[in-house]
């Protein structure tokens, strides 16, 4: 049989990693290929891998004919180096072609790599195209052979900057399902300000959440992902929201981005949990509908976790810690009323009913 390896993070596995998988079985009239996720690359130490249960269970649900995959490395739970797979490869298979498949952004760094000698005796090193320069030395010294494929503009580097596009849909379900490569996301988002503030909105969401015995998961997911739409320009923003009937003469400015976050964390990241998403939805305007615990949570953290500045906030932090509803009031009263009071804006009229509803 003719059987490659093909090595990588697969963090996360992407569009191209199934269309190179599939012209590599085309060209090399291949039997099997092995996706092979690393425990950890040794030219990738700094790099933050999803754990491998949420890696493998990804590849599984893009996998087609031929494909299989294969846990060595990760079993390992040690730095993976190529050696010791193309090893277990030409043991477990002693009858078989094996070829090891390959990006062209190592090729420069092939003669570096443990061992090499020995791998590409073991195994054919096949090269698949990625788009950059690379020398050719390394290709003959060790007898490479070039796939000759078309070049696909995904990559997992990519895809964490916020491109999300890079992964199939049911992977991007599984992520979003999953709370995946958020951090990652966000922080290439946006400004490291605002960043910040996602995270200190979380850590106070967290301990609120544990002081009134609510779900604390949800309620860092929540103030972690509620700016995530903040720093959207207004013109991409309502844009974004034609699909969904609001424009700037049925939607104001204020509720823009809560808006925006909503749908764009659920059909786009397709975060799945629908509490915190309403919570995000309204966790600038408030509703008149019954607030949840969590939408109380989430508004009040955003207004005074750590970051913020005004006067008497410190205790208004000790009094969230001791009646939520009354830190509510104070909140609304100091960071809605008077703060846009002055700033000379306008207080729409649904605005003063719902404050006035809720200092009650």
């Amino acid at each position: 049989m003719k059987i490659a390896i093909f090595g990588g993070s697969f963090n996360p596995i992407h569009k191209g990693h199934i269309l190179i998988a599939k012209e590599a079985i085309q060209k090399l009239n291949l039997d099997k290929l092995f996706f092979v996720p690393a425990y950890k690359s040794p030219f990738k130490k700094n790099v933050n891998y999803v754990s491998e249960v949420h890696r493998t269970n990804m590849i599984n649900l893009v996998m087609e004919e031929k494909m299989y995959l294969s846990t060595f490395e990760l079993n390992k739970k040690n730095i993976s180096y190529t050696i010791d797979t193309v090893k277990y490869f030409s043991q477990k298979f002693p009858n078989d072609e094996l070829y090891l498949l390959i990006g062209s952004d190592n090729v420069n760094n092939l003669n570096k790599w443990k061992q090499i000698d020995i791998i590409s005796k073991l195994a054919k090193i096949v090269i698949f195209e990625r788009g950059n320069k690379y020398q050719k030395i390394n290709i003959k010294k060790f007898n490479c052979l070039k796939l000759n494929n078309s070049i696909y503009p995904f990559s997992s580097t990519d895809y964490r900057k916020g491109n999300l596009l890079m992964v199939e849909n049911i992977v991007q379900e599984y992520i979003g399902a999953n709370f995946l490569y958020f951090d990652e996301i966000a922080k290439n988002m946006m400004s490291i300000e605002r960043y910040k503030h996602l995270k200190f909105t979380a850590d106070f969401a967290l301990e609120l959440a544990k002081k009134y015995n609510f779900d604390i998961q949800k309620a860092y997911q929540a103030g972690f992902m509620h700016d995530i739409a903040k720093e959207w320009d207004e013109e991409n923003s309502y844009n974004f929201l034609k699909k969904y009937g609001y424009s700037k003469e049925n939607l104001p400015f204020y509720k823009l981005h809560q808006t925006v976050g909503y749908f764009y964390l659920k059909d786009v990241y397709k975060y799945k949990n629908e509490d915190v998403l309403n919570s995000i939805k309204i966790h600038t305007s408030l509703k008149l509908d019954q607030l949840s615990i969590l939408d109380k949570i989430l508004f009040i953290s955003d207004k005074i976790c750590q970051g913020r500045k005004w006067g008497g906030i410190q205790k208004v932090r000790e009094l969230a810690f001791q009646n939520l509803d009354e830190a509510l009031k104070v909140v609304i009263q100091k960071c809605c009323i008077e703060y846009n009071n002055n700033l000379g804006k306008e207080i729409t009229s649904e605005q003063w009913e719902i404050y006035n509803k809720l200092l009650k």
